[in-house]
């Protein structure tokens, strides 16, 4: 069986001050090195999250982490008894000794992305609708709709971002109105519309992490689906 490398991208954190940070889901597993002032390191995978998660830290609280790609399967017995990495090169050494990705899986989730609906993805992959539904659900433990949804929300979101009128947003992202792109927006990032516009000129605001690598569908700016 053919693999990828599972490993997305890298990132570090340290916070400076106590706050609750918000995590967006981006349909990715992070393999994690945690230290907490006063504590040891800690070695840690992060849940595939389906809404937003708030994280407490404290000043001087670090993170280290790998991004995995979407579908990326990770086998605990490479991380059980694993020494906590000391660096950002052990720690993606790490992952990729943890974690793989059959290319079977990378395309299955490239299709749904970039599909109408699930019955689309699956003739375009040559399946049943049912096998792909238990294809999804045995790779990634999660349905064909849940990485549909989750990328066409990432692609609106970010498109707003970028300053794509709500209304174009709305039309470009597939929703049948704006009213279904805010409780759609709402349900995975707790979020409206108007407020991701108003944090465009906010930097330091949790909805510019939803521009960072994850799940993604391709933007094209036109009508694709009404539901």
């Amino acid at each position: 069986m053919t693999t990828l490398d599972p490993a997305l991208a890298a990132w570090s954190h340290t916070a400076d001050a106590a706050q609750r940070l918000l995590v967006m889901p981006d349909g990715c597993r992070d393999l994690i090195v945690q230290r907490r002032p006063g504590q040891p390191a800690r070695l840690e995978l992060s849940p595939l999250m389906p809404a937003p998660q708030q994280v407490a830290v404290v000043p001087g609280h670090a993170f280290l982490g790998v991004r995995l790609r979407p579908g990326a399967r990770v086998d605990p017995r490479a991380l059980a008894g694993a020494p906590v990495p000391d660096g950002p090169q052990a720690l993606a050494a790490l992952a990729r000794e943890a974690a793989s990705l059959p290319a079977d899986v990378a395309e299955l989730l490239d299709c749904l992305a970039a599909a109408q609906s699930p019955a689309r993805a699956a003739r375009e992959l040559g399946v049943s609708l049912r096998t792909l539904q238990r294809r999804a659900l045995g790779a990634t433990g999660q349905p064909p709709d849940f990485w549909r949804r989750l990328a066409r929300a990432r692609g609106t979101a970010r498109a707003i971002l970028a300053g794509v009128p709500l209304a174009g947003a709305a039309l470009g992202g597939g929703y049948a109105d704006q009213a279904h792109m805010t409780r759609e927006l709402g349900r995975w990032f707790a979020m409206t519309p108007g407020a991701l516009a108003a944090s465009r000129a906010r930097p330091d605001h949790p909805a510019w992490t939803l521009r960072e690598p994850g799940y993604d569908a391709p933007w094209t700016g036109e009508h694709i689906s009404t539901r």
